[in-house]
């Protein structure tokens, strides 16, 4: 056991360059690495928190009590790993800082070689009594996972109930069921699929070609606040579909005028759009929207951030669709185009909305509306099916600048378009059914990825053909067009 006068590595040096450069690099890998699992603001890096754990486990070998077996133990641990190292108590010192470092990569955080050498090393350090490592304030359960991952014992907690969710399948559930885990998730996963697409097929229709739509592009709306205009402004950043090098398809539209241009019962201009394939980018429109001003496509006239602010706002946001009694769209949002793929063809397909685009979002209005009614004839006894906590004002959260209550957006169903809620809600009332499931918590963590790219605030990468954002791009819910 280490004697409590002596120092810790930490206490005397630290690798902290080449740490910092694999905690930088860390942020870029997807595949494979914890943060996937569930978004959370304050991660901390793994690299960073399994360096600054053995930097605080082991102790100094310059330091008198520090225990022989631990420096026997090193000589023989780390040579094979790093080769020779000199006879003094500083040469170790200086390979124990460099395996840190080394170890810090997450390319060998799972290496055999350099697990089995600082656990061993840990042992060493404590007598073979694994040491316990309390994290009370675990969040994304960072520190505990490395703790977990370099021998010790470890026990995490968190305010938050979506913390204690992550560090539950993070470091219970994952360790100790991995492979039967997998498996059932699969199971569990494939069965709330075929259910899920049985009772939502209404609401995402096939195409008469068979082709499967994989995405709609919609642009909220404003009108046009001129006096001799009023036309519909669908308010895009940009017109482009697919940027790629050998495929290109964007949007374009004409001014289409009434025959009845004059006096009280004026029609306004429409726009009429049409896909094509630019052959330079001169030859897409402009977007309508920036910074918050919407310049009309028909007259050119331009409307102030307030104004923007203050229609949407009357439409809550504005993602979602109004429909006369008989399911026509009368306003609200727009549905710009419709991403489709076929069975025997490669590559995202782009067609215009049709008729039978806007009676799916019509059929789950009509659904949304009949469960929120049930809920609320039923006494509201449980909690709302769609979330109705208010979301962060702009004075609460000006650090980060939180735009959505400007726009309306002042609940958290507001982020979401009403087909988007019905499907949420059929998908988490499956994974509610299977609550008894070992895989239930998972699949919890999957249905909130789900949410979060499922959103009004999400936007489609025409460079990628993917929805590319997703709700919580930023650490603050900005507005997105």
């Amino acid at each position: 056991m280490i004697p409590k006068g002596c120092k810790r590595l930490a206490e005397v040096d630290f690798p902290i360059a080449v740490v910092s450069r694999h905690a930088v690099r860390e942020k870029s890998i997807r595949h494979g690495h914890p943060s996937t699992l569930h978004l959370w603001w304050a991660r901390r890096p793994l690299a960073a928190c399994r360096a600054m754990l053995l930097a605080l486990l082991w102790p100094d070998p310059c330091d008198p009590l520090c225990p022989e077996e631990f420096k026997h133990r090193a000589r023989d641990l780390l040579p094979p790993i790093q080769g020779q190292i000199g006879p003094t108590d500083q040469d170790l010192r200086k390979a124990l800082l460099r395996f840190i470092g080394d170890f810090a990569n997450w390319d060998l955080s799972a290496n055999a070689n350099y697990l089995e050498a600082s656990r061993e090393l840990v042992k060493a350090a404590y007598d073979g009594e694994p040491p316990f490592v309390v994290d009370p304030f675990a969040g994304g359960g960072s520190i505990p996972l490395e703790a977990l991952r370099v021998g010790c014992d470890a026990f995490a907690s968190d305010l938050n109930p979506v913390a204690c969710l992550v560090l539950k399948v993070l470091l219970e559930d994952i360790p100790r069921y991995a492979p039967e885990l997998l498996e059932e998730v699969r199971r569990m996963g494939a069965e709330i699929k075929r259910e899920a697409e049985k009772k939502l097929a209404k609401f995402y229709p096939h195409d008469p070609d068979g082709a499967m739509p994989i995405a709609y592009l919609w642009a909220r709306t404003v009108r046009c606040e001129s006096p001799s205009c009023g036309a519909e402004i669908p308010l895009v950043r940009s017109f482009w579909l697919c940027k790629n090098t050998n495929r290109r398809r964007a949007l374009r539209y004409k001014v289409a005028y009434s025959s009845r241009q004059k006096g009280d019962n004026a029609e306004p201009p429409q726009l009429e759009f049409d896909i094509f394939e630019p052959e330079s980018e001169a030859e897409v429109p402009h977007g309508t929207i920036r910074r918050a001003r919407a310049t009309c496509p028909a007259c050119g006239a331009v409307l102030p951030p307030q104004r923007v602010q203050a229609q949407l706002a009357a439409q809550r946001g504005g993602a979602d669709v109004t429909f006369d009694e008989q399911g026509n769209r009368i306003g609200g949002a727009r549905l710009l185009a419709v991403v489709s793929i076929r069975p025997d063809e490669p590559g995202r397909h782009y067609r215009l909305p049709t008729d039978h685009d806007y009676k799916a979002v019509w059929r789950a209005q009509k659904q949304l509306r009949a469960i929120l009614d049930e809920w609320e004839h039923g006494g509201k006894k449980d909690v709302c099916p769609v979330p109705d906590e208010p979301t962060p004002t702009r004075d609460a959260h000006r650090a980060v600048g939180s735009q959505i209550p400007l726009y309306g957006m002042v609940t958290f169903g507001d982020l979401f378009t009403a087909r988007q809620k019905a499907t949420l809600i059929e998908v988490s009332s499956q994974v509610r059914s299977r609550n008894q499931d070992r895989a239930s918590d998972t699949i919890a963590c999957i249905l909130s990825k789900l949410a979060d790219k499922q959103s009004a605030l999400c936007g489609w990468k025409s460079t990628a053909e993917y929805m590319g954002t997703h709700t919580f791009s930023l650490k603050a819910l900005p507005m997105v067009w």
